[in-house]
């Protein structure tokens, strides 16, 4: 059973920054699968169990945790981190970006639901794992530059989630003061606690991609949802001004 989704949830919120593989983007975990292959290409032994609680990270990341579990010598490391994920760029290329990809948006009605959270005043962020080249080619392939405000990978910060850098970074970019008027959304325990740790006035699990109710919850989110488009859409605002005078004392 879901928690309860009231039909004010979203109204005290300036920016909403959504994840895209398994929660504003349908493509069926082909980037985790792929990843997978990849790190077993290169002859590391990983299973589905191993891999899952890595769904989230930073591709570099998890190779570099396998490798390092795999016994790879220090000096090894960076090259093989490098090797593997070329194989995974080149692969995960052609998967989503060749004629017959069925990658799509995870609802039908998602850049209409988009275009109604803006018309209420509230901005569109998206966040994600994927190298930047990757993500731009699907924001555009999607029609989300259409749409939302903004988009950052973990390879533009320091740190991929759960660290909160990426909507941080967000917020920065797109002139958000308060972070307790930014909501986190996405599908993986990172992503909740991702929101968590960057102090989001709101953070929503959904059960589109990867992890289950119990999961999400246990990871601290406040509400958890089927999809992003169930969150009801909030009564439009009347807009006011954002400047503020310098502070001079």
């Amino acid at each position: 059973m879901l928690r309860s989704v009231t039909r004010d949830v979203l109204q005290n919120i300036d920016l909403i920054v959504y994840d895209m593989a398994g929660t504003t983007v349908q493509e069926g975990g082909i980037v985790y699968k792929t990843l997978q292959n990849a790190i077993r290409e290169d002859g590391m032994q990983i299973t589905d169990e191993q891999m899952h609680p890595w769904h989230g990270a930073k591709k570099e990341a998890v190779i570099e945790h396998f490798a390092r579990q795999a016994g790879t010598p220090e000096h090894e490391l960076e090259a093989r981190v490098v090797k593997v994920g070329e194989w995974f760029m080149n692969a995960i290329d052609d998967i989503y970006f060749a004629e017959a990809s069925t990658i799509d948006h995870i609802d039908i009605g998602l850049l209409g639901y988009f275009r109604q959270l803006k018309a209420a005043g509230i901005k569109i962020g998206l966040d994600t794992g994927y190298p930047p080249n990757i993500q731009e080619g699907l924001v555009k392939k999607l029609g989300f530059d259409k749409v939302v405000d903004g988009y950052i990978s973990s390879y533009q910060v320091t740190e991929g989630r759960p660290y909160p850098y990426m909507i941080h970074r967000l917020m920065e970019q797109l002139r958000i003061e308060d972070v307790n008027r930014v909501a986190k959304v996405g599908d993986s325990a990172r992503d909740i606690e991702e929101g968590r740790n960057a102090g989001c006035g709101l953070v929503v699990g959904v059960l589109s991609g990867a992890d289950d109710f119990d999961t999400l919850m246990s990871a601290g989110a406040d509400i958890v949802c089927n999809f992003v488009t169930d969150l009801p859409v909030p009564h439009v605002r009347a807009k006011t001004s954002s400047m503020r005078l310098p502070d001079l004392s």
